[in-house]
This record gives C-alpha cells, structure tokens and sequence, in this order.
C-alpha cells in the first residue's frame, strides 16, 4: 500500500473529504483494493494558474504562415483549450531561422544555414490569432547566430507590435547544446553564454525575458542565471521530457516516473523562487526527439498530460507548453523526425494546406487539466495499491475540484467518496480511451469536431447519501469531480 502526501501542512484541518477507491473484480482483474484520500481543505497551497497549460511550437510555423486566425480551424482549437500562453522557438530558431526587417527583402542568394525567414508580416499575423484566441506568447530571438541589428530590430518590432500580448522574449533555445550543433567552439561554457545573453538582453532593452531555455533539467545554468541576472529577466524557462526513444506506455505512466519529473526540475524550480523569479517548463512533452510511435500518440499519452501539468502545478511550477508541430499526424517533418507527440496535427496533405487540425489524445488531458480552473490546491494524502494519482483545487470561484487519474491498464478503481463537508452531490467529467495503447480518446463520449469544438456531454450528476459520494473510476481513465456547495 503506497501513501503519498502532497502539499506543505501535514496537520489536518477539522474540515476534510476522504475518498475511498475500491477496485472491481472480473476474470482479467487482479483483486478488488482500497484506496483512501484525505483533503485537507481548511489549508489551501500554492495556486494554479489560468494560463498554467500551453502550448509550444517551432519558430518555423511562423515563417510558414501558420497559426493564422483567418485559415483553418487553429484558433478554435486554442480557444477550446482555454486563454493560455503558446511559446514559438525551437530547435528551428537559432539553427535555420532569419529575421528580415520591415521593407527589406531577404538576401539572394540566402545564407547556406537559412531555411526559414520570419518578417514583422509574421508577428502580426501572430498578433490576430492571440487577439482572437486571448492567449499570450514567448517568441525566440535566435542568438545561436547573434546578429545585434537584426536582434534589436526583432524586440522593437514583437514589442510595439505584440504590446502585453508578449510576455517575454526568449534568447536562444537549448544553449547547453550548442557546441553539439556546431553553433559554438569546444569548451563554451555558462561564462560565455551569459556573455551572449546580455547581448541579447541589452537588444531586448526590458525585463521581459525569459531564459535559458536549457534543453534539460540537469544543467546548472538555469540556477546560475537566476541569481546572475534576475533583476534583467522575468522568468526562469527548461525544458523537460519525460523520456527518450525507448519510452513505454509502462514507463510513461509508472509511478517512479512522477517522482522523477519532479525531482528534476526542483533545483531550478528553488532557484528561481529564491531569486523572485517565475518558473516554466516552457518546452515538455511525453519523449523527446519527436517521441515515440505507439505511445507519445496513444492514449495513454492524455493521462500523462493531466498527470503531468497537476503535478508541475502543484509542485510549485507557474506553468508548462507541451511542444509540438503542424505537419501531418505520423509523417517526418522539417527534420526528418516524426513529431508522434504533438497535441494537434493534420490528418492529410490536404489539411495541412487547409490549416485544418486535429486534436490528438494528450490534447484531450490538458482539456481535462483547464477544467480544474484557477485556485489554490489543496493537500491531500492518497494511499492505494494500484497506479492512481490524485489532485484537489479549492477553485476561484468557490468550488471544490477533484482530479483522480486511474493509469493502469486492467485494475478497475471505483471511488467512494465520503465527504465531511455539506456537499449535496457533485458533477463528473471522465476521460476515456479504448485502451492505453490505442488511439480513441474522448471526454463524456465526446470528440473534437472538424471545426475545432469540443462539446462533451452533460456531465454526470451525483447526489451525495449520508454525507457520501460514489463516483466509479475505471481503470485506464480520469475524472473531474466538481463538488456542489463548497
């Protein structure tokens, strides 16, 4: 029997809610379990923000004219997400990617390393997908191969054109791995990045900028940045993946994961809170490298995704954008590589030149994470012999939120909840797939259509008896439970 405890105060309120999940038994089970929950809802924690889950992608898709509000069905899909925060970067931004000033043309012939050109047209065009959407935006300045005109020419023009819709300017992308890329000599360490990085800075001429943007939990120049220069920047940004090309569903969804993803972003999650800075996992997703085929883009992916932003949140983290590119679901893209994880894609040629794109199973999981609101999380203590994690948010709005993530494959996990507040009853939303390993994912028996909506069906209502709430989890599914009154 596992015991976790979430939160900062151990001591327990008078006021609680104890859930119990009880595991059915069938021919293919394993025996029925019980797990308990205790929330301790008399000390609420750190917050979950509105705009804690975004999305992040190449800087490529601008000089490619996408994320346009006028095509496809894009800025549907963001707004059914939820008012968010998309970062646009990359590996694309200091390998290929050119800024051309307003008026001037791009070079001719251009420079063997360009493949991509990004113009003040392409910010703007940016500028009316946030306004429609309301989200916010990071953008790159490629300071891989700095260029100080054409550097101050890109912040002036994202500044006047983007206004607050730009949150920050990031310098470079994954500059821990520069030698490897050929963009610096041997030896080019944290001293010489911040060199580069106040270059970068004194172009930008503000404090909203975000960095290092290190390619990995593991470097150190996240910390050294934050205490170096946090009265220049804004927010402290890593990146994290949660596992390589050899990832598994198993693994993936494995409890010595979890305390991994944590234990790898507390030193710089520390050091950035020490240092008053915000803290983001700006680029994340399930495997890096463009994931993994039968698992980055299975269902079991959308587990992983609401696992993974509530516990991120919940540890402390202001917020994460999982990756991902627009090309074809399941085709190479600029690279060669496959992006199996994206959360949106086309299903077609036809619908890549359409803009048309569909939602895949862990854009489903960040879905059911927006629907935990913003608020403040409550402590609890979850034990339970099966895969199961759980999360409580006393939200903004008065109400009382209950994520329960059931990630096994075969163990069904019924929960009972006994609550010791006056709640008439509750409403559940549930996550859904086939099966870990396939591909249908839906919320209420519900799908993403063609224009980007999502409408799940009525949520279910269920009345409390004698100060208890039962509320049935599957196996291989998650809940949100809404409680009335509290």
């Amino acid at each position: 029997m596992r015991k976790i405890s979430t939160g900062w105060r151990a001591a327990l309120g008078a006021a609680t809610v104890v859930a119990t999940l009880t595991g059915t038994t069938t021919a293919t089970a394993d025996p029925a379990s019980t797990a308990t929950i205790t929330i301790d809802t008399a000390n609420p924690a750190g917050r979950l923000a509105s705009d804690f889950v975004g999305l992040s992608f190449e800087m490529r898709e601008l000089g490619i004219g996408n994320l346009d509000a006028a095509k496809g069905n894009a800025a549907a899909l963001f707004k059914t997400l939820g008012r968010s925060n998309v970062r646009i970067s990359g590996n694309t931004l200091d390998r290929d990617t050119l800024w051309v000033p307003q008026g001037q043309q791009p070079p001719n012939p251009l420079p063997e390393w360009v493949n991509d050109v990004v113009t003040p047209t392409d910010i703007k065009r940016l500028n009316r997908f946030l306004s429609v959407t309301g989200w916010d935006t990071m953008v790159g300045i490629n300071l891989g191969r700095w260029d100080e005109a054409l550097g101050r020419d890109q912040a002036r023009s994202m500044s006047s054109i983007l206004g607050r819709k730009l949150v920050a300017a990031e310098c470079g992308n994954e500059p821990d791995q520069w030698v490897g890329k050929g963009f610096r000599p041997a030896g080019y360490a944290y001293a010489d990045y911040r060199t580069d990085w106040e270059r970068c800075a004194a172009a930008v001429g503000s404090t909203r900028i975000a960095g290092p943007d290190t390619a990995g939990t593991s470097s150190t120049w996240a910390a050294s940045l934050a205490a170096d220069e946090k009265d220049r920047m804004s927010m402290v940004t890593v990146h994290q993946y949660s596992g390589g090309p050899d990832a598994t569903i198993a693994t993936l969804l494995s409890p010595t994961t979890v305390t991994n993803q944590l234990k790898a972003v507390s030193k710089n999650l520390a050091a950035a809170k020490a240092n008053g800075l915000a803290f983001r996992v700006d680029e994340a997703n399930s495997a890096y490298s463009g994931g993994v085929d039968g698992v980055s883009n299975r269902y079991a992916s959308a587990l992983w995704g609401l696992d993974y932003s509530l516990q991120m949140a919940q540890a402390g983290v202001d917020g994460i954008n999982v990756h991902g590119g627009l090309g074809v679901c399941d085709e190479p893209i600029w690279n060669g590589k496959f992006q199996r994880y994206t959360p949106l894609c086309a299903a077609n040629a036809a619908d890549e030149q359409a803009k048309v794109y569909r939602a895949m199973p862990i854009y489903y999981g960040l879905w059911m994470a927006r629907q935990m609101k913003s608020g403040r999380f409550l402590p609890l203590t979850l034990s339970t012999d099966r895969n199961v994690t759980a999360y409580a948010v006393k939200g903004d709005d008065g109400r009382t939120r209950i994520a329960v993530v059931q990630k096994d494959e075969t163990t069904a996990a019924p929960v009972r909840l006994d609550i010791a507040v006056d709640a008439r009853g509750a409403e559940v939303l549930r996550l859904t797939g086939d099966s870990l390993a396939g591909v249908a994912t839906a919320v209420q028996g519900s799908t993403v259509d063609r224009q980007g909506h999502l409408r799940p069906g009525r949520a279910e209502q269920v009345r409390a008896r004698d100060g208890r709430l039962g509320v049935d989890v599957a196996a291989g599914s998650a809940v949100i439970i809404t409680l009335d009154g509290c």
